[in-house]
């Protein structure tokens, strides 16, 4: 993963859904100025980069979440699953989900 950010290129931006240590290790790429908007909270070491924090917020709408259901049905919308496990064994899941599986991480019943 680490490569995979040296590679990137300069940044305008980061729109971040998880925050903790992966948006840390990006905000180096964001050109200074550039926004960070995040739904986890001002990152730290924001400013130090010379960058401007937003607060991001979703808002649900049935309508949405309709169009994406069959987006997801048709096979235009596709979620990598890396691993479904039992959830008696979420502790794994977690730990698999925090290293970045390369999916989602499923917990069934």
């Amino acid at each position: 993963m680490f490569a995979a950010i040296a590679a990137l290129p300069e940044l305008d931006g980061i729109a971040d859904t998880i925050g903790g240590a992966p948006t840390a290790r990006l905000l180096g790429k964001v050109r200074r100025g550039g926004v960070v908007a995040s739904v986890a909270g001002e990152p730290p070491g924001l400013r130090e980069h010379g960058l401007v924090g937003r607060a991001l917020w979703a808002h649900g709408s049935p309508v949405r979440l309709a169009e994406l259901a069959k987006a997801i049905a048709d096979g235009q919308l596709v979620i990598p699953i890396a691993m479904r496990l039992p959830l008696a064994s979420a502790a794994e899941g977690q730990t698999l989900a925090e290293a970045h599986a390369g999916g989602k991480v499923i917990l069934t019943g």
